[in-house]
């Protein structure tokens, strides 16, 4: 068994500057037991030097984010800052996330009411990171979890729920997730798994996905944030591989 983790699970919430997209109050509080680390980054045109950026417009951009980051802290949330003039978004989110330690990002979304969250599992490869972080976000709320996992042709609904399901819900109720707040789904489609979480996504609130490793079915696997974004306005965390953070940094591009 992994120990848990010391202190709250941390999230990476990107704003881009001068005028970030507004995040929707319930998903700030949504998001409040977590460590947040709000990352402001402004583009610098390739003439400009992110030191003459800041110069130029630092002391706007640190109001904006400072406003930005009460909201976080008026909602319970701890809160660290991040300020960067870049040239390169990827390298900035990547740079920062490792730096930072976090252990999911965020895709921002609509989000009326937190009442349901959708957690799809190929597998248990990326559990002893998903498990903790999914307690620690919906620890202190009333959301129903659903853990979905689509039976592949090997499998059965009944030995998907014992290999897959039933022991990431255990994973979960060790690290405090309440046990009435769990649904267990094994579901048989004719569809491709991508496709069927996909279609499921937009009946939910919320959408956390877990990173997967590098493999032909983990790179269809990683195409489903970006159809989620297209077809829904769910939002959508991706929890990171530790060590592993270039493709979610891809994700929010």
């Amino acid at each position: 068994m992994t120990d848990p983790p010391c202190g709250p699970s941390s999230i990476l919430v990107n704003l881009e500057l001068p005028d970030p997209a507004p995040l929707s109050p319930t998903l700030i509080d949504a998001l409040s037991s977590l460590r947040v680390v709000l990352l402001g980054w402004l583009a610098v045109p390739e003439q400009t030097s992110p030191a003459q950026a800041r110069d130029q417009f630092g002391v706007e951009a640190e109001e904006t984010l400072d406003t930005a980051a009460r909201r976080f802290e008026d909602a319970g949330a701890e809160v660290t800052t991040r300020l960067v003039f870049t040239g390169d978004k990827l390298d900035t989110l990547t740079r920062v996330s490792t730096e930072e330690n976090c252990d999911a990002v965020l895709i921002p979304g609509t989000m009326d009411a937190p009442r349901r969250v959708l957690v799809p599992l190929r597998g248990l490869e990326n559990i002893h990171r998903t498990a903790p972080f999914v307690a620690d976000l919906c620890r202190e709320s009333t959301a129903t979890v659903t853990l979905l996992h689509v039976v592949d042709d090997e499998e059965t609904e009944a030995s998907a729920r014992d290999a897959v399901l039933k022991p990431a819900a255990d994973r979960m109720r060790e690290y405090g997730l309440d046990t009435t707040l769990l649904e267990l789904n094994a579901l048989e489609v004719d569809a491709s798994p991508s496709d069927a979480i996909v279609d499921r996504a937009s009946a939910y609130d919320l959408v956390v996905l877990g990173e997967t490793k590098p493999s032909v079915q983990d790179v269809l696997f990683g195409t489903v944030p970006e159809r989620i974004v297209k077809t829904t306005d769910v939002p959508i965390v991706v929890v990171r591989h530790r060590g592993k953070n270039a493709d979610v940094a891809e994700q929010l591009l």
